[in-house]
């Protein structure tokens, strides 16, 4: 293998690990830089709103510098101009297209350049849409020499796989992005969530079922991986097993469970060809744990409840009595009034019932 076949294994190997690796870019401008002439290399963006490219990652290129362009050497850049209606793909090389005697005479190459040791750029444009842009610049120092003629060729050679790497690591950073996103709204979600199969076998479930499980006397267990009812009383499987379609078409159920505090559990049908379903292709059924009262933050948010205070809260709104609240949160009658009494004070109101109407309109 010569040489050139050396770099370009290398150069490809780097290129393809930036799809999953954001932080190999660097080591990637590096070696290209190097393989194909070049001592510097920068990541830009361009976001449309913004007057000029933000400098997303640079090699060899100091930060005062890098601080200059931003602050003002951007406008005297010939380079913008040039790529702004260039294709993706299309090298802009400036001793090509601007010549000697035009960078000679350019302060931009005079004043920001020459004086922080650079002279020529390689401009690629990697991605465009309506509203970012992403380059790759290559340097060349002043002292050092142009890129030569096989050195073009290996970047000519790489550029394909640098374009398609670049779109490759988008659609992933979209996906995990897409993931972040419905993780947080899964895992911000009040009620406690579970996705299982007809078996009861657990596939995700959110944090707030977590949560739900550790609480003691929670109606809800969770064994081998398999969802059940504490109740031995009820079963769970029925509702699972409508759910999945596996008696007649799949159909939602609802339970209310035993105890004082009104829970209910409802189970909804997931079709196998759901798009989040995509990678267990079997009919699945969402359990759905609903118990009322006001979330504790919202009420610790707005009223500045302690967190005694929200479960008592929590309580009432459900309908408890004052001595069953004491019974279920095992605290005496008088803990029960002396924390009644902060609630009134701390919602403005005067009277129990008038507390409650007020609980009831924040679930």
């Amino acid at each position: 293998m010569n040489l050139h076949d050396a770099h370009y294994d290398e150069l490809l190997r780097l290129t393809y690990a930036c799809v999953l690796d954001r932080s190999t870019w660097h080591p990637l401008l590096e070696r290209l830089g190097e393989a194909c002439g070049h001592q510097r290399g920068i990541l830009l963006a361009w976001d449309a709103r913004q007057p000029h490219a933000q400098i997303a990652l640079f090699h060899q290129a100091e930060a005062d510098a890098v601080a200059a362009y931003s602050d003002y050497f951007h406008r005297l850049d010939p380079t913008g101009p040039a790529m702004k209606d260039r294709a993706p793909g299309a090298w802009y090389h400036d001793d090509q297209e601007l010549g000697s005697e035009r960078i000679r005479l350019s302060p931009y190459y005079q004043e920001f350049k020459r004086p922080y040791g650079m002279r020529g750029v390689s401009c690629l444009k990697l991605q465009d849409d309506a509203r970012h842009s992403a380059y790759l610049s290559l340097l060349t120092n002043h002292d050092a020499r142009s890129p030569h003629e096989e050195q073009r060729a290996l970047l000519a050679r790489v550029t394909p796989h640098l374009m398609r790497a670049a779109r490759m690591a988008n659609v992933v950073e979209s996906l995990e992005l897409h993931l972040l996103t419905q993780q947080r709204v899964q895992n911000e979600h009040r009620a406690a969530l579970w996705l299982v199969n007809a078996e009861g076998y657990v596939v995700f479930c959110n944090g707030a079922a977590e949560r739900q499980l550790a609480t003691p006397n929670t109606p809800l267990l969770q064994r081998n991986d398999r969802l059940a009812l504490t109740h031995p009383g009820q079963s769970l499987a029925p509702l699972l097993q409508r759910a999945c379609g596996r008696a007649g078409p799949p159909r939602a159920g609802w339970m209310r469970l035993p105890g004082p505090l009104s829970v209910e559990l409802l189970v909804t049908p997931v079709q196998a060809e759901t798009h989040f379903n995509l990678l267990s292709q079997q009919p699945l059924a969402l359990v759905t744990l609903l118990v009322p009262g006001p979330r504790a933050e919202l009420l610790s948010g707005m009223f500045g409840f302690t967190p005694a205070e929200c479960r008592l809260a929590s309580l009432l709104a459900r309908g408890l009595s004052p001595e069953a609240c004491g019974r279920s949160l095992g605290v005496s009658i008088n803990t029960v009034r002396s924390q009644l009494r902060a609630l009134l004070a701390k919602t403005g109101t005067t009277r129990q019932a008038e507390l409650v109407r007020v609980l009831v309109r924040l679930q």
